[in-house]
């Protein structure tokens, strides 16, 4: 692990550890109530990613996979995408690829966390991309392409380089 990584990490331990800690340990638990009531932030997601163990990452797949709740499945293929492993990237893919729900979920979240849309904006450009403004077109698109690029989030290059193509026939 790099240093910049390293304080990274640290950084976001100390800010959101207390509450990754303890939705780590329900995962642990086989418990998935913690990660169905409200959708993880970006942090709280590389922090819990941090803690998991095989058979948690186990576990966090079928909940990708077969959850009943929307937040459920995008928490946990938030916390999958952050791993560093390829299996769990690719995972993450076909999920977004095919749960429209959760999908939208995290297109969201990385609309608002990249671009720095506020929640319902985001949501709506999620939706439909097309109802971005002319004027931010060009700001929401250089943003993506940076985080098409970011080796900690697969979740977050899919999304962007997804949200990309739908944004590509108003770039000029």
């Amino acid at each position: 692990m790099n240093r910049r990584t390293f304080l990274s990490l640290a950084t976001l331990t100390a800010v959101h550890g207390k509450l990754a800690t303890e939705m780590a340990a329900g995962i642990a638990g086989r418990d998935p109530g913690p990660l169905t009531s409200v959708q993880t932030t970006h942090g709280t997601d590389m922090v819990i990613a941090s803690m998991v163990d095989r058979s948690s990452a186990t576990r966090l797949r079928r909940w990708m996979r077969d959850g009943a709740e929307p937040v459920l499945r995008v928490n946990a293929a938030g916390i999958l995408a952050k791993l560093p492993d390829q299996h769990a990237a690719m995972d993450v893919a076909l999920m977004l690829t095919h749960d429209e729900q959760a999908r939208q979920l995290y297109q969201t979240a990385v609309l608002s966390r990249v671009c720095a849309l506020d929640w319902q904006t985001a949501r709506c450009v999620a939706a439909q991309p097309t109802t971005l403004p002319v004027k931010k077109i060009a700001f929401v698109a250089t943003r993506l392409a940076g985080e098409v690029l970011n080796p900690r989030d697969a979740g977050a290059r899919w999304c962007s380089a997804a949200m990309l193509r739908d944004l590509s026939p108003l770039l000029r």
